[in-house]
């Protein structure tokens, strides 16, 4: 089972933070720079995931949505796309905060896990992609979490 230390899982939720900036959502951003900020202390951040997945699950129910419905009223083109974007990777977080929550550090056995530098996306598996799901970057711009 692949052992994840503090420093690890802080970097990552930093990342996540500013992924989360990009996307303007700054209570999600807020909310994975404390968890940042919790595993650099060393202490366990689980109550602050559940808490990141109830956000993101408002934010798939409600906020998302309703931006998409005056995107759409507005002929917005660019915001629509940015806003499915964002709908993108809220799903992927939470599938993974999910996914984490229920098998624990089981998820990581046998996978290495990988950050796209341009959105965030964060991918679990053996090898890298060749381009990223969300926002189509080549593999040349995922970085491997140690």
């Amino acid at each position: 089972m692949k052992q994840w230390n503090n420093m690890t899982l802080s970097i990552i939720y930093s990342n996540l933070a500013k992924a989360a900036e990009k996307q303007q959502n700054v209570a999600v951003s807020g909310r994975y720079a404390g968890l940042s900020q919790t595993y650099r202390e060393g202490t366990d951040g689980l109550g602050g995931l559940e808490e990141l997945g109830a956000l993101l699950r408002k934010d798939l129910e409600d906020a998302i949505p309703a931006a998409v419905a005056a995107a759409e009223e507005s002929g917005d083109r660019g915001a629509l796309r940015a806003l499915r974007w964002g709908e993108k990777v809220a799903k992927i977080e939470k599938s993974l905060i999910d996914r984490y929550m229920k098998q624990g550090d089981a998820l990581f056995d046998g996978k290495d896990f990988y950050i796209c530098q341009a959105c965030g996306f964060i991918y679990s598996g053996s090898t890298v992609p060749d381009i990223c799901p969300i926002c189509k970057a080549p593999s040349s711009r995922f970085s491997k979490v140690a």
